[in-house]
């Protein structure tokens, strides 16, 4: 006990070591932020050649020129009469100031580039830039999204390319009326323009990987419940498709300008609907009770309609609600997080089916929270936010828990279909012996009768002659076809069905020359039922006869025996076959043809003979296959000696 409580701690603490490890290997390696990188310091950033060849991409993080709450242009600028002070993007998601600590408004972002003296092509990825803005370089307009000083927005991910070989300056121009983030809210990426297109089509291609893939997910789990009626499996399904909803943002951003609304409603909605779809599948694989569920999923439900209106209604929003709104996130996250941790943990106690690994999942995703609240600022180059790979790692363990439930559904359903066949094979095959017992006892009544009447013919022939012995002799006769039941049936056992089965597979034998021997003793009663008996005999039977069938030399021959020893009871099936067997895991495949249904019967038989707590051995030999089975009879007996106590 204290082993596997050992065990059960151990395996918990390397889930939180490992994905502690990854995330902060996540911020460390994959962080725009955490870049060792040579920065722009008071609005200029000047590079080496040496500089370029060691980082040929670089995040513009810290440094910037920043104008707030001014739409200016390259020569507005120049006249050094406006309010400036120096920024790093991450710092702040608006256009703050102390006068106007708001996400609306405008500001004018500036950097001078000093660059070698070779003339390389050089590249500026901008992000999502919120909402409008008008981009220059030097003195030129070569970029605008949206019009921002009509406050119209428009959003795309972007990229420009400009020449070295003298200074170039930057200005970024941007003003934000619609959206919650206001202003460069994210890096942008500067190198040569070979290494930003490679970076941006690794991130492209990893986004379009995420979102194909949970979108398969998605349709293959509509299928799956579709076909086999699971709701969790529907559920699992709207789980991948709003991920593939998320996915589908950086692809939609890179490739199209759209606007703010509704996108990136539909973006914070679809965040907080896998949130809350997750809770909700994981109480129904959970089951904590009725009423933290119904609690759960009602404020998960709450919380998902006040983040879709909040998106609705992002331009009207005040400083204060936003920040509201922000700790709201920060509680709803922590308390989803714990949540499901414990409910985890409470199922395995209760030893709920699949429960371990959404524990494992949970616990990976509790590390994401609280290392997405410790680090300092983080953003992705390439992938997805820590929150984010939590809610993945959940949503993995979910379907591969529901996937499990699929495979073993589909199992029992062909084992099912196999055991229904065996027993409409073996319903048919008794009616096929009760009209062959039915027409024998017509045709020896026929006969009975037809013989009576010849023997009175001539028992009277007998007496007008005075044979008085022969007329004795005749009525002994008589009596003896009177008395006679006509032909009887082959006996195999005591059991009638086991017993119809058997001579079945005997005829079958018996045409194909094929030599049937039976030793088998059942007792009265068996822990298996009659139709487990005939799908187990059936099984075995059917693979024993088309062995021998495919025999090309030698002596064909099927042995079957079975006898109880003690509280044990002891099956032997051997064959003669030609040597072939093809082995997959515990199980034979047959040979009958191309079918999806090989080893089927072999796999229903075992699953019948363990479920008795039985042992099933498979034993290939040069010349013949032997198939052992032992059932413990022990339950049995106890509850023989049971009943007869009670009686008693």
């Amino acid at each position: 006990m204290v082993s596997s409580a050992v065990k059960k701690y151990a395996a918990l603490c390397m889930v939180c070591l490992c994905s502690s490890l990854f995330f902060l290997g996540l911020y460390q390696f994959n962080n725009k932020y955490s870049q060792n990188t040579i920065q722009a310091a008071n609005g200029i950033l000047a590079l080496s050649e040496e500089e370029l060849q060691k980082s040929p991409v670089r995040f513009l993080v810290s440094g910037w020129a920043f104008y707030p709450d001014a739409l200016l242009t390259p020569e507005e600028i120049q006249d050094e009469s406006h309010y400036m002070r120096y920024l790093s993007i991450g710092d702040q998601t608006n256009f703050s100031s102390p006068a106007n600590p708001s996400p609306y408004g405008c500001g004018t972002y500036q950097m001078t580039f000093f660059l070698p003296g070779r003339k390389e092509t050089y590249a500026l990825e901008i992000p999502e830039v919120f909402s409008a803005y008008n981009l220059y370089l030097d003195h030129d307009l070569i970029l605008q999204m949206g019009e921002p000083a009509q406050g119209r927005p428009l959003v795309q991910n972007r990229m420009v390319t400009f020449h070295g070989g003298k200074p170039v300056t930057l200005t970024i121009a941007v003003s934000n009326y619609d959206h919650f983030y206001g202003g460069i809210v994210y890096p942008p990426a500067f190198g040569t323009m070979l290494a930003v297109n490679t970076t941006r089509g690794i991130r492209f291609a990893f986004c379009l990987f995420s979102c194909t893939v949970t979108f398969v997910c998605a349709l293959l789990s509509f299928y799956f419940s579709r076909r086999m009626k699971q709701k969790n499996t529907f559920l699992f399904g709207l789980i991948c498709l709003a991920m593939c909803g998320l996915s589908s943002y950086p692809v939609l951003h890179m490739l199209a300008a759209v606007p703010v609304f509704p996108w990136y409603t539909i973006e914070l909605f679809c965040i907080y609907l896998v949130i809350w779809l997750i809770v909700v599948l994981q109480n129904r694989i959970c089951r904590p009770g009725f009423l933290p569920a119904a609690i759960s999923n009602g404020v998960g439900a709450a919380f998902l309609v006040y983040a879709f209106l909040y998106g609705m209604m992002a331009s009207h929003l005040s400083l204060g609600a936003i920040r509201f709104f922000s700790a709201s996130v920060f509680c709803y996250k922590a308390a989803s997080a714990l949540y499901l941790l414990i409910i985890a943990v409470l199922a395995i106690h209760r030893g709920e089916k699949r429960s371990r690994p959404i524990f494992y999942a949970a616990a990976a995703a509790t590390c994401a929270f609280i290392w997405d609240r410790l680090l300092p600022v983080y953003e992705p180059a390439i992938g997805g936010w820590f929150v984010e790979w939590g809610s993945f790692f959940i949503a993995a363990a979910i379907g591969y828990s529901l996937w499990r439930d699929v495979v073993e559904g589909y199992g029992n359903s062909l084992i099912f279909q196999e055991e229904r066949k065996q027993v409409i094979r073996q319903l048919s095959m008794q009616t096929e012996y009760s009209r062959q017992v039915s027409e024998a006892a017509a045709e020896n009544r026929r006969l009975i009768h037809d013989i009576k009447h010849h023997l009175r013919t001539i028992d009277r022939m007998a007496s007008e002659h005075g044979q008085t012995e022969i007329c004795s002799f005749l009525l002994q006769v008589e009596e003896q076809v009177a008395a006679s039941s006509g032909h009887a049936p082959a006996q195999f056992c005591k059991n009638p069905v086991v017993n119809a089965l058997i001579e079945y597979y005997y005829g079958m034998a018996q045409t194909q020359g094929t030599e049937f021997q039976v030793r088998l003793d059942l007792p009265d009663q068996m822990p298996l039922t009659d139709v487990e008996l005939c799908t187990v005999l059936g099984n075995l039977l059917d693979n024993a006869v088309e062995a021998c069938s495919r025999q090309k030399q030698g002596v064909r021959r099927i042995f079957v025996a079975g006898e109880t020893r003690g509280n044990m009871y002891f099956l032997k099936i051997e064959n003669t076959y030609d040597g072939l067997a093809f082995q997959e895991g515990k199980t034979f495949l047959s040979r009958k043809g191309a079918s999806a249904d090989h080893g089927i019967g072999l796999s229903s038989v075992r699953k019948i003979i363990e479920g008795h707590g039985g042992d099933l051995d498979l034993v290939p030999g040069e010349e013949s296959f032997l198939v052992g089975i032992t059932i413990q009879m022990q339950k049995l007996f106890s509850k023989e000696h049971s009943d007869n106590i009670d009686k008693t």
